[in-house]
Parts: C-alpha cells; structure tokens; sequence
C-alpha cells in the first residue's frame, strides 16, 4: 500500500485543521466526534500539534483506495477517523544549573523505537521534518476475526496506511512499501477507539525507514511495525488513499 488512506494532503501546513467539504464519513463531524473523547481531546489540544485532518474518504473514480474509502467506511467498520501531525520531541530549554530539559517530561508512547532516529546524520531534512503522524480511529464490531476482537491482518492494515502516510511526507511523488514487519502484543477489542502512529526516522536514497504503533487510551502498546518505503520516480503513478 502507498499508505495516505487516513490522511487528507500530502504536505504539512500550520493550522488548525483541514478538511473536505464532502469527507464522506460515517460520522457527520470526525472531528467534533473525537473532540467529545476526554483522551483524545487532550491529545488533539496538545500545543505541539501542528495541523489536525479530517480525513477525504469520497471514492476515486478509478476506483483506487476502495478497500479503505469504501468496505472500511461504515458505522460498523471505521466510523470515524481523523489524523493529527506534530513535533516528534517536544521543545528543549535551558535550566538554571545549565543543563537541557525537555518541556513536557511525559513520553509521547511507550514505544521505545518510535522517536529514535532523526537529525542530519539520518538523511532529516530541517525543511521538511521527520513529523509523528497520528490516527484517531474509530472501529467498530464487524473488523473482527475472533468474535468481538479486531482481525489479525487489520493490524496491519492500519499500520501500513499511516506509515506510509509518513512516508508520503518525504516522498515528492509518493513511495510504495518493500518491506514490513509488525509485532502484535495484544489484541484490540471491537468496538474501540485507537491510535495509530508512524514516523520516518531514517532516508537512505530513495529508502525510506518508518516506524509506527498502535496504542489505546492508555497508551499501552498493542502493536509495533517497521518498514522500508521507497520513493517513486516522477514519471511513476501514485495511489490516492
């Protein structure tokens, strides 16, 4: 998958959030939908957001993306589901005895892999940042494999889609997955509300080197995943999730 399936516009812009007129949810409004949430609210108010999506899930013509704009677009698959880009690390200041601390001790995950990496020395690009992309998912009862319990290829479903979302951000026209590996730890129970998040941490060429999670409300870690995306040429199609 070429992975921008949760996610609205390529390129990151500094606002308070995007949208298509006709986002062809379920629920009528995404965002107000996870605003209502007290956990994912609190995330949404973080001020180290940078933009908040709500997500286009209207059909391509050609038919492109219709596993995700279609068969995952119900009230009883993903009802909902909007994407958050921020800072991976937040800001750092100086103290008194002139040592750096980072504003906000609370780690952002439990995940100790997911913002390693980054920096010159990783091919990141000041311009052009490795962002931690974040989706509000909202998943309903008919995703299951065992009864009430999330389908084992969905996990990688997800994750597929918003690493590649991140991978899309350092990709002029796009990338396309080689190779990915994921590592269930627990099962997600349906219906539920998860997070899901990726972030670049290493270009190489036309390598690109991605990370991603999933989490729940308490941040405890239901499944981690790297991959290898590599970048398409200019003259080479994209898929438009």
């Amino acid at each position: 998958m070429d992975g921008d399936g949760f996610q609205g516009d390529r390129r990151p812009a500094v606002k308070p959030h995007s949208a298509p007129q006709d986002h062809n949810q379920f629920v009528e409004d995404p965002l107000a939908h996870f605003r209502a949430i007290p956990w994912c609210r609190k995330l949404l108010d973080d001020p180290m957001v940078l933009e908040t999506i709500i997500v286009d899930r209207r059909p391509i013509p050609s038919g492109e993306s219709s596993f995700v704009r279609r068969v995952m677009n119900t009230g009883t698959t993903v009802r909902a589901c909007i994407t958050f880009l921020r800072m991976a690390q937040p800001p750092r200041r100086r103290t008194a005895n002139d040592q750096d601390m980072m504003v906000g001790a609370a780690p952002l995950s439990q995940s100790r892999e997911l913002l390693r990496g980054g920096g010159d020395t990783d091919g990141e690009n000041p311009r052009n940042p490795f962002l931690l992309v974040n989706a509000l998912l909202d998943l309903g009862e008919d995703l299951c494999g065992y009864k009430g319990t999330l389908h084992g290829g969905l996990f990688t479903v997800l994750l597929d889609e918003v690493m590649g979302t991140a991978a899309n951000y350092q990709a002029e026209h796009g990338a396309y997955t080689v190779r990915y590996n994921i590592d269930i730890r627990k099962a997600i129970k349906l219906p539920q509300i998860v997070m899901v998040r990726a972030r670049v941490f290493r270009k190489e060429g036309r390598k690109i080197y991605v990370r991603g999670t999933i989490e729940d409300h308490q941040n405890d870690l239901m499944a981690e995943a790297d991959g290898i995306w590599v970048q398409m040429g200019h003259n080479v199609g994209r898929s438009q999730l």
